[in-house]
């Protein structure tokens, strides 16, 4: 077999992960009862979470998805673009993670599976910029519509 440094993904998920686990979006997650699930059952029940709260907080989140697509697509896939998930290709509709770099390793292609390496951890910094430039809007009084 070949050797893959995963290190750059390794960097770019720490990343993504400390803005994720920021004090602002968990604190309106919890406003809007994202630990109980449905993120609209947490509006009108806490006073916090409004209408425009949720939106802005839902906003963020496929705003943020988005940074995870690749826009040359998956290697041998082009039309896939998400970098995380996608349909694996000899395993009918099973979920793959990380496909490319996955599937390149299965082929072998250890330079290939460098390369998807390199192009997924692009791609998780790019949803951390999306999700760090989200910021809560302040709650204004009357404000809940």
């Amino acid at each position: 077999g070949g050797a893959v440094d995963f290190g750059p993904l390794y960097e770019a998920v720490g990343v993504f992960a400390k803005t994720a686990n920021s004090t602002a979006l968990k604190s309106m997650m919890a406003a809007c009862g994202a630990k109980s699930g449905s993120l609209e059952e947490g509006v009108g029940k806490a006073k916090k979470c409004t209408k425009a709260r949720l939106k802005a907080l839902n906003d963020a989140l496929y705003t943020m998805e988005r940074g995870f697509l690749s826009h040359e697509g998956l290697p041998g896939r082009k039309w896939f673009l998400h970098v995380l998930q996608a349909p694996a290709l000899y395993m009918g509709y099973g979920a793959d993670p990380y496909p490319g770099i996955a599937q390149a390793m299965r082929d072998g292609d250890w330079d290939l599976a460098s390369d998807q390496v390199k192009v997924v951890a692009d791609r998780v910094l790019a949803a951390e910029a999306l999700l760090r430039a989200w910021r809560p809007k302040p709650a204004s009084a009357g404000a809940g519509g």
